[in-house]
């Protein structure tokens, strides 16, 4: 994937795309918009664009080292901070979901060290809107005095909450809602639920021949390649699990082994925060799938 797989948004491309071009990107970003049109999903494209080694004018190339690991989110220059990153990086749950003074001083000092596979350290926030006061006032520190070679883009859905002192320090991108048509064309599998969000469109269209898969009795020989496939990308996987439980769910086994695989998912979407194996997973989850079929038939 990179920036021309981003649909739907092209002004918002087409400033990321000139900024490369003429060499002129800048420090600090906010991407704002609706929630669910593609504004973390572009930061990460714009970010393995940044560190591509092979780049294709301004698309990366999705084979060399660099944007294999950040599109596994492995990628020691950049960082990707959300909630779950948070609750790892703490090492505690945060019921409020709000990003902490902690966090952003963690940033701060990876910010502050040399970038040790590409051009620049890149820190992308999501939901920058959570900031705590102190951490507000922190992260403006970092934001009026960059460090050399470090990008900072601040994702949001409410730009209004944010401090002013922020917004003015950052070059505004704007998302704008997916139309109708986008959706339209870029949906290729029958939906049983509405979807709204950039990056459900895109692994949707990625599962479809996944999911057309399940309404057949699965070999064990199919099974496995499904998890091999499935095991290339983490998040497209991830998708899987949630999507094969919707249609799981649609079903109503009302059996003891449906209870018990039921819990048995909620631990593996957690697992999916953390070194799995992933393929393991996935023929698990489908093998204990077919069980509970032929116990029903």
């Amino acid at each position: 994937m990179s920036l021309k797989n981003v649909f739907g948004q092209q002004q918002a491309v087409g400033l990321l795309i000139n900024e490369i071009k003429t060499g002129n990107v800048k420090h600090s970003y906010i991407f704002y918009g609706i929630k669910g049109i593609g504004k973390k999903f572009t930061a990460i494209q714009f970010a393995k664009t940044l560190l591509c080694e092979n780049l294709d004018s301004v698309y990366s190339c999705d084979e060399c080292t660099n944007c294999r690991k950040i599109e596994d989110n492995a990628h020691p220059d950049v960082f990707i901070v959300d909630t779950e990153y948070q609750e790892r990086l703490l090492d505690k749950i945060d019921k409020q979901k709000n990003i902490k003074i902690d966090t952003i001083r963690y940033i701060k000092e990876q910010a502050s060290l040399s970038p040790y596979l590409g051009k620049y350290k890149i820190f992308i926030i999501d939901q920058i809107e959570t900031l705590q006061k102190e951490a507000a006032n922190s992260l403006l520190k970092l934001l009026e005095e960059p460090p050399k070679n470090c990008i900072i883009i601040l994702v949001t859905a409410l730009l209004g909450v944010l401090p002013k002192t922020i917004i003015s320090r950052c070059e505004l991108i704007k998302f704008l809602p997916l139309s109708k048509d986008i959706i339209k064309n870029l949906v290729s599998y029958d939906i049983e639920i509405p979807c709204n969000s950039m990056e459900e469109i895109f692994y949707l269209k990625q599962l479809s021949k996944f999911l057309d898969n399940l309404e057949k009795d699965l070999t064990l020989e199919e099974t496995q390649k499904i998890a091999d496939e499935l095991k290339k990308d983490k998040e497209l996987a991830k998708n899987f699990v949630a999507k094969i439980t919707e249609k799981f769910l649609h079903q109503q086994y009302n059996n003891e082994l449906s209870y018990d695989f039921l819990k048995d998912i909620e631990i593996y979407l957690k697992e999916f925060r953390y070194n799995i194996d992933v393929s393991l997973m996935i023929e698990t989850i489908l093998v204990k799938m077919r069980l509970i079929k032929c116990n029903k038939s």
